[in-house]
């Protein structure tokens, strides 16, 4: 194996990093790459594989089933990260199938080599920098907009039986009821689609565009909702980084400080915060990245967490991060708030734990061996 090449979804500053710092990774486990922020079609990927002859292709969210033409004398990767709607089961046919969250592995259907696989951290984009705390707590990611009179409109099951908007109290409620039990797409569609038989009789008529709704943004917007509202209530400080859509929730608005473009600025939010606050959906870049540049991290705890790559089997709790639940987290943040020394001690030692195991060069490193073995 001597040169990989990388594919990431689409160009924007979040992916135009993270394919460098991938690249940097392979490149210190002793292996060319090349790569592009694009999922390339039958003729420009034939004229890729020409031009480059790659060993192997590393693709983001794409399976082979998907990119057929790539030749078959060349190793296909697919990392899972975002289902975009699909099932699970969509995602077959490479040679190695890595699957983001640490609740996946145990649902895929398919044979073939697969597992966990989680980000790595750039020690170099994300070198460790001195705490200057400035506000209590951020939280970095995207957060939708909310829902639209038209989209709360919609039939849900081709008869007018049902609205979107009608069932989503429902929806909300059983997805936090059942929170630790829902894993894959598939479990959420099957709440959703249970639902509404029981409120109107009739099965649940879902295009592309509602199942990612229901699978993806109505998570996400439980999921921040109910994490900002427990930090909000707890009384600290709160900034709010990602898109202009947080603007848009009334409550949130007030507590976003906009945009960051790059490592450099993402690096300086760590710096700046006492605490950063991840929701417990598995182990995320922005979890890794605050970690290696000396960022304390508070994780909302799930069951998964000891279960392979889940946080607790990568880290120490309360060494390394700050585990809580929406119920404690009020009390759990004025401990670490209270006590600057201890909070100095967990950032230094989380640090110290990505660059010894989880950077993108030790990523690299078993991508490789996994594909030697198969």
């Amino acid at each position: 194996m001597t040169h990989i090449s990388i594919f990431l979804p689409r160009v924007n500053d979040f992916y135009r990093g993270l394919l460098a710092q991938m690249r940097r990774g392979f490149e210190a486990a002793g292996v060319r790459t090349s790569g592009a922020l694009t999922h390339l079609g039958a003729e420009a990927m034939r004229d890729w594989c020409g031009a480059h002859r790659p060993d192997a292709i590393f693709e983001m969210n794409r399976p082979r089933r998907d990119a057929e033409f790539v030749p078959r004398h060349i190793k296909h990767v697919c990392w899972v990260v975002d289902f975009n709607g699909r099932p699970l089961s969509h995602f077959e046919g490479s040679e190695v199938t890595y699957l983001f969250s640490d609740a996946w592995p145990e649902h895929y259907p398919h044979a073939g080599l697969h597992r966990w696989f989680g980000p790595g951290a750039c020690d170099r984009d994300y070198a460790f920098v001195p705490h200057r705390g400035e506000v209590d707590a951020s939280f970095v990611g995207h957060m939708p907009n909310p829902w639209s009179p038209a989209e709360l409109a919609r039939d849900l099951t081709g008869v007018g039986a049902c609205s979107f908007g009608a069932l989503l109290p429902t929806l909300e409620a059983r997805v936090r009821d059942q929170y630790d039990r829902l894993h894959a797409s598939e479990d959420f569609m099957a709440l959703a689609e249970a639902a509404c038989v029981e409120r109107c009789g009739h099965t649940l008529m879902a295009d592309g565009a509602l199942r990612y709704d229901l699978t993806c943004r109505l998570i996400r917007h439980i999921n921040r909702c109910d994490l900002t509202d427990a930090v909000l209530d707890a009384g600290a400080t709160v900034a709010l980084f990602g898109p202009d859509n947080w603007t848009r929730w009334p409550r949130y608005a007030p507590h976003y400080r906009g945009w960051l473009a790059g490592a450099a600025a993402m690096r300086r939010v760590y710096a700046t915060s006492r605490v950063n606050l991840h929701e417990g959906t598995g182990i995320h870049f922005r979890q890794m990245d605050a970690m290696c540049s000396g960022g304390l991290l508070c994780f909302r705890e799930t069951p998964n967490d000891g279960a392979e790559g889940g946080i607790a089997r990568l880290f120490t709790p309360n060494v390394h991060y700050v585990p809580f639940s929406l119920d404690n987290l009020g009390p759990r943040l004025h401990e670490v708030l209270g006590d600057p020394t201890r909070a100095q001690t967990m950032r230094a030692a989380a640090a110290e734990a990505i660059r010894s195991g989880h950077t993108w060069r030790h990523r690299a490193q078993t991508v490789l061996a996994d594909l030697g073995a198969v």
